[in-house]
């Protein structure tokens, strides 16, 4: 199984940064980043059909290894399950798993905020409790 390198650089989308300020913003989150690798994570769990992303445009967030070890861990092990119970070969190396997981993330980015459209920072917090339970 091949690692993120923790001094990778996490590049989400304008639109997802936007968001993630959003959620930020209204308490729904401490950290953008946090926001980030729970919606990788819930693309993951939800094996969500995820597609290629543009480079250019796409803005810095933070270094991958401000993410806590063990979720650096559970995302590459995800990535890794997720390919190879859909048949597709499995990352080569660390940037090709970091890629994955920014796809993830995207994708399941997308889906949360129809699920919380119009929801405040405390209904979403809510909602993430019944998620993960």
């Amino acid at each position: 199984m091949k690692h993120i390198d923790p001094q990778a650089t996490i590049r989400p989308t304008p639109e997802a940064k936007g968001y993630l300020d959003t959620l930020k913003n209204n308490g729904a989150f401490g950290r953008m980043v946090d926001a980030y690798v729970f919606a990788a994570a819930y693309a993951l769990k939800n094996n969500v059909e995820i597609s290629s992303l543009p480079l250019r445009r796409r803005q810095d967030l933070v270094y991958m290894g401000i993410v806590d070890e063990n979720v650096r861990l559970a995302l590459e092990a995800g990535v890794h399950t997720v390919q190879k119970r859909n048949g597709k070969p499995e990352p080569k190396d660390s940037r090709e798993v970091l890629d994955f997981v920014t796809q993830y993330a995207e994708a399941g980015l997308k889906l949360l905020k129809e699920r919380w459209q119009g929801k405040t920072g405390v209904q979403i917090q809510d909602d993430i409790r019944k998620i993960i339970s």
